[in-house]
């Protein structure tokens, strides 16, 4: 538990936008106590740093660095299961309105419907509880199963993993629910950006598995562009410093079988 809100803290503390205010309020707090010159270097670094975000397309990089990582898969003839990996569904909100509300990346749940039929006789399986401190009573795999029910998926063949709280704990728990055996061929789905610390997470587990990435947010090189980045590149930086960070912290912690895992 205290690792896990520790990630959180981290995770709160290092959103660009959140460092930016933090900097920009420590600077005024300087030049009130008559701080001048520390105070303005502080201002000036947050300036600076909305600088970087705003023009310098770093987070794209940072992005494309991670989904090209693992290339697109091409299926194998036989696959004795599927495991899709929770994140795309905000339970919080699912609760409060009555009905499944999905985020940008859906395409971890809709890519199990084609899957599924392809593969009629492998085992599939959904593994997400809540990546929230306060909210561990609202499960996402409870919503995942009303989603998969509303798309057609026979949920009856759908097993579902619903106590993980982050990719460490999918790895663990679902491996002890479903019992891979040798020689098993088993695909992992989740968004491109999160594949390598995902399949880092599973080889670390003892769990070989081929990695099927969907929810690209990137074509795979740098796209140019005319327009500065201010208020849409301080945003984009938080999940590509989350997966980066959650790499390190993975690898120092034993949880990941690499720095940056790659392809075998």
């Amino acid at each position: 538990m205290a690792m896990f809100i520790l990630s959180k803290i981290v995770g709160i503390l290092s959103n660009p936008a959140n460092l930016v205010f933090l900097l920009v309020a420590g600077g005024w707090l300087l030049l009130a106590m008559g701080r001048q010159r520390a105070g303005r270097g502080v201002v000036g670094l947050a300036v600076a740093l909305m600088v970087v975000c705003g023009v310098i397309p770093l987070d794209e990089m940072l992005v494309q660095q991670l989904e090209n990582r693992f290339p697109a898969t091409v299926l194998p003839e036989r696959v004795d299961g599927i495991v899709v990996l929770g994140g795309a569904i905000d339970p919080g909100i699912s609760e409060a309105r009555g009905q499944v509300a999905v985020n940008g990346a859906v395409e971890r749940l809709t890519a199990l419907l084609p899957l599924s039929r392809r593969y009629p006789d492998a085992r599939l399986v959904f593994s997400g509880g809540s990546g929230t401190v306060l909210s561990q009573d609202i499960k996402e795999a409870r919503y995942a199963e009303n989603f998969f029910r509303d798309i057609g998926l026979d949920v009856g063949r759908v097993i579902l993993e619903n106590q993980s709280r982050n990719t460490r704990e999918n790895a663990v728990l679902t491996r002890d629910m479903v019992k891979p055996q040798p020689g098993e061929s088993w695909l992992l789905v989740t968004s491109a950006v999160h594949m390598p610390r995902a399949v880092g997470s599973f080889r670390a587990v003892g769990w070989t598995v081929i990695p099927y990435p969907v929810d690209y947010q990137t074509a795979g090189t740098l796209t140019p562009t005319n327009s500065l980045r201010f208020n849409f590149g301080l945003g984009s930086y938080n999940g590509v410093l989350h997966e980066w960070m959650g790499l390190v912290a993975y690898r120092l912690a034993g949880w990941s079988d690499a720095l940056l895992p790659g392809p075998n």
